[in-house]
């Protein structure tokens, strides 16, 4: 079976079904360090100081930021609490939602295929472009 070119239609559906999960992992998190994306670096959680105080990614030094745990949602920067919503998610108010931070998203972000994932193991997730 010939395997059909799928063309992303910027509906946002793959993004809202993944809501603020991202597994942003090292290389990302060491990548956004670099790019100076403290934007990025505060909605992911980093623990809490010795004194109990919430830490984002963005109060890590590079030593830091590769020794830890891939994150797995993104979190508010002040409750720390994990966010419904991918907080880089932006509607474009025509019918597409788009990635503020497409050039530099998580990996995952950019190595799935939303409609390859409606077969097999992960079951139908309804992509608008995966086929029937």
């Amino acid at each position: 079976m010939m395997k059909r070119e799928m063309q992303c239609i910027q509906c946002g559906w793959c993004c809202r079904q993944y809501r603020g999960y991202h597994w942003a992992k090292v290389p990302d998190l060491l990548r956004w360090y670099d790019e100076g994306r403290r934007d990025i670096l505060r909605s992911v959680a980093a623990g809490r100081n010795p004194d109990g105080c919430l830490r984002s990614a963005a109060d890590l030094g590079e030593a830091e930021l590769a020794a830890m745990e891939p994150a797995t949602s993104w979190t508010d920067p002040v409750t720390g609490e994990p966010l419904e919503a991918c907080p880089f998610l932006v509607d474009a108010r025509d019918g597409r939602f788009l990635c503020g931070i497409h050039p530099t998203k998580p990996a995952v972000c950019r190595e799935t295929n939303t409609w390859e994932w409606g077969f097999g193991r992960f079951g139908p997730w309804g992509c608008p472009v995966s086929p029937p």
